[in-house]
């Protein structure tokens, strides 16, 4: 094996990339992140200089392994951060085990270093990628588990080979949900809107100020710009959502929603919430609006992913909300010498949900 390393020039090797993606995704053949306009949008886009670090693996001339980073920003405070967020690292399937994946990863991470990023982020559910992780300096901040509410359970009890008892649970399903709609604060006062993205962003100019009064007090927050969110919402080829609240004319709830199926159930999928008030009413009334886009969609539930800390912060629990057995993790390198004495592993300074990530 002679491995060499070196940053990725898209230009003359989109097209190793892209066949190289197709060997370690296999799921994503025929499906659109296979494609050289998904790579295109996702990593040539993003409104940074660069708008990417990309970095290549070859072993005797043939690529073997990809690693980059989107370059968010966080903020704590008036202080920014630069991060890496660490997506599509992949190794040749003929290479694994070979520790292409750990050398690859010390490589871009001393790249990464050089080019000032403060400290990069990933969020692995696969227990087998994180020990290569873990011997190039990153460590698991905390947890994330995926939160359920079940709004019917065809599918859900059909992947558990127990499909006959959902006609057993489905009927009770709807008087519970009434019930915690009664037990919840009145939305009285309130107005929900339901919004295509970019209809959002087309009539609507108080979006920052809403930002500003969400993240006020806030540790450590993902810098959302209308820029970031017009970046990532338009990365992939999905009906994006964004669910409004607002009071007397004043937006004071915010929340981004896609549908999707894993494991071939039918979902609506919350990639991000936030409260311009820490008011219980919002989110009842940002509660109503999942479950009516949900029965628009044909969804048989509303997913969210976010720390147990903030699930305890954010009483879960109330809206009708379920753990479940599936855990993202957030892992953390902390690179450069102001990050590794200010920046927090702890969940209560974060507020993280799947629009920090790439995923969905």
């Amino acid at each position: 094996m002679s491995l060499a390393f070196t940053s990725f020039r898209w230009k003359e090797e989109l097209a190793e990339q892209r066949a190289l993606f197709s060997d370690c995704f296999p799921e994503n053949r025929g499906l659109p992140p296979e494609t050289e306009a998904f790579y295109s949008r996702k990593f040539r886009t993003f409104p940074h200089d660069p708008p990417s670090y990309e970095y290549l693996a070859r072993d005797e001339g043939a690529a073997v392994g990809f690693y980059a980073a989107l370059p968010f920003t966080y903020l704590a405070g008036d202080t920014r951060y630069r991060c890496g967020m660490v997506c599509d690292v992949m190794t040749s399937p003929r290479m694994q085990g070979k520790g292409v994946f750990t050398k690859l990863g010390a490589y871009s991470l001393g790249k990464l270093t050089d080019e000032g990023v403060d400290f990069v982020t990933g969020y692995p559910r696969r227990a087998a990628v994180i020990p290569g992780h873990l011997k190039v300096g990153w460590h698991i901040a905390f947890r994330l588990p995926m939160y359920l509410m079940p709004l019917r359970t065809d599918g859900l009890l059909r992947t558990k080979d127990m499909g006959k008892w959902a006609r057993v649970v489905n009927p009770l399903l709807s008087p519970a949900h009434g019930l915690i709609s009664w037990l919840l604060p009145s939305t009285r006062g309130l107005q929900l809107e339901i919004w295509d993205w970019r209809s959002f962003f087309d009539q609507h100019d108080d979006y920052e100020a809403f930002f500003a009064r969400w993240r006020a007090g806030k540790a450590m927050v993902l810098d959302k710009t209308r820029a970031y969110l017009t970046w990532r919402l338009a990365v992939q080829d999905v009906d994006y959502r964004i669910l409004t609240v607002k009071r007397q004319g004043t937006l004071v709830g915010l929340s981004i929603v896609r549908s999707c199926a894993p494991e071939g159930v039918p979902s609506l999928a919350v990639l991000d919430l936030m409260q311009g008030e820490e008011d219980p009413a919002i989110l009842a009334c940002l509660r109503e609006g999942w479950r009516r886009l949900a029965e628009e969609w044909a969804s048989e539930a509303v997913l969210l992913m976010m720390s147990e800390f903030q699930a305890q912060r954010t009483r879960l629990w109330r809206l009708g909300f379920l753990r479940t057995p599936v855990v993202f993790s957030l892992i953390l390198n902390l690179l450069s010498a102001r990050a590794k004495q200010e920046v927090s592993s702890r969940p209560e300074d974060w507020h993280l949900m799947w629009i920090d990530s790439d995923d969905l």
